[in-house]
């Protein structure tokens, strides 16, 4: 009997220890996963700071990038915002494109005043020669004259001396009567003598006459060539020194445009009025040549009168007015194959500028000129875009006295069009935006079509 609570006491100290155990083992678990939680949390915020430091630089550099841009925006001139820079960059690529039609027509400019340039300095050395010329005729007149003075005064000495023999005869007419018939002879001889030397003599006074005349008109004529080379040679200046402003003109052009540089109040928006300027100092270059042409077809002509109506000045003369129509005919011919150089290049440089005109802006450009019903002349532009569905789809404007419409059509009567210009052509006043919106517009259709 002492055994048994002996050993229940023994059991229950066994069931104690092992509920200890087994509260020890749950305990070592409990804390196992508690450990392997901690470790997993533990990689959780090891990530968690990477990302944040990650986070944090990009934080860093996008402040950055944000200050330079802020920094950048406040440089621009006229823009304040970021939503002004697209804006800014299309004023920009207007600018870009308005430059270097600027150093195309400066070029274009140049080529043409190198063009007067080179005929003026052949005027003035064909007006130099001319001079020459006539100044060697005038001493070659002023010799004749002075020849002619000298031969006058020894007929009229010789008038004289015949008027007093003629006198003497006369009072030995009274005294001699037996040598009566043949005093008379003698005085009818020496009568008809001095009438003929009379008649010499007028004709000598007429010739001298002329001569003068000849002399007077011929200084006159050289008074007007060197006024005449003057002129040429102040045009000649004048040329350089244009010539000198274009080429400063288009080295300026060139260094804005390679260093983007950007100016407001000279930013102008692009008109097609510049093919009208072009075409007009180039139809003024070829009326000029024109007239230089004729003007010096009728000095040809006036030569030659003057070679008929002074066939009697010597050889002298006929050599000089040979050579005189020579080279104004060889003039002439140059004058003539200049015009069609002219005319060869300036339909070349008018097919080139329509091409590029083509490539550019995205319109092939077609100008004829018309009169309106109440007859004022006016010039028409019809434009084609490269990215017209069909033929029908043309613009068509009116140029007239600096003005620029446009001219309403089937085309320009749709909808969609109709609104396009209520907006940029009437509200905004700005062809060149319409155009070009456009153009945008038939890009975008043709392409998704």
């Amino acid at each position: 009997m002492d055994n048994g609570p002996v050993s229940i006491y023994r059991q229950e100290s066994d069931v104690r220890e092992a509920r200890k155990i087994k509260a020890a083992h749950e305990d070592i678990e409990l804390l196992k996963e508690k450990l392997y939680e901690e470790k997993r949390r533990r990689e959780r915020l090891e990530l968690d700071l990477l990302k944040l430091s990650d986070l944090q630089l990009n934080m860093k550099k996008m402040e950055d990038e944000l200050s330079t841009w802020k920094s950048v925006v406040k440089e621009i001139p006229d823009v304040s915002s970021a939503d002004d820079i697209p804006m800014k960059l299309e004023a920009l690529q207007k600018e870009v494109i308005e430059s270097m039609m600027k150093g195309s027509e400066a070029q274009s400019r140049m080529k043409e005043i190198q063009v007067a340039l080179d005929s003026a300095m052949l005027n003035k050395q064909n007006a130099e020669t001319e001079a020459t010329m006539m100044k060697e005729k005038a001493e070659s007149y002023k010799a004749d004259i002075k020849r002619l003075e000298s031969l006058l005064g020894m007929i009229t000495e010789e008038r004289d001396r015949l008027g007093n023999v003629v006198k003497e005869l006369k009072d030995r007419k009274n005294l001699e009567s037996g040598t009566e018939l043949v005093s008379g002879t003698i005085f009818q001889e020496l009568e008809v003598s001095l009438a003929k030397k009379e008649n010499y003599i007028k004709e000598l006074e007429t010739s001298l006459l002329g001569k003068n005349e000849t002399n007077s008109r011929q200084q006159n004529e050289i008074q007007l060539l060197n006024e005449r080379l003057t002129n040429e040679a102040r045009r000649i200046k004048m040329l350089e020194r244009e010539g000198d402003r274009l080429r400063s003109e288009i080295s300026l052009l060139e260094s804005k445009l390679g260093h983007g540089d950007f100016s407001s109040a000279n930013t102008k928006v692009l008109r097609m009025v510049n093919t009208l300027a072009v075409d007009n100092e180039a139809k003024q270059t070829i009326e000029a040549l024109q007239d230089e042409l004729q003007k010096t077809k009728e000095k040809l002509q006036a030569v030659e009168e003057i070679k008929k109506q002074s066939s009697d000045a010597g050889t002298h003369v006929d050599s000089y007015i040979a050579g005189k129509i020579k080279q104004l005919k060889e003039q002439i011919a140059t004058l003539e194959k200049r015009e069609e150089r002219y005319k060869t290049v300036f339909a070349e440089r008018i097919s080139v500028f329509r091409r590029a005109c083509c490539e550019l802006f995205g319109y092939k450009i077609v100008m004829d000129d018309h009169q309106r019903p109440d007859g004022i002349p006016v010039t028409r532009f019809t434009l084609h875009s490269i990215y017209a569905m069909n033929d029908d789809e043309k613009l068509q404007f009116e140029y007239e006295s600096g003005n620029t419409n446009i001219v309403a059509n089937e085309y320009a009567s749709q909808p969609e069009i109709s609104r396009q210009v209520d907006i940029f052509i009437k509200k905004m006043n700005s062809i060149p935006a319409f155009t070009a919106n456009l153009t945008v517009e038939s890009f975008n259709k043709r392409t998704l079509s």
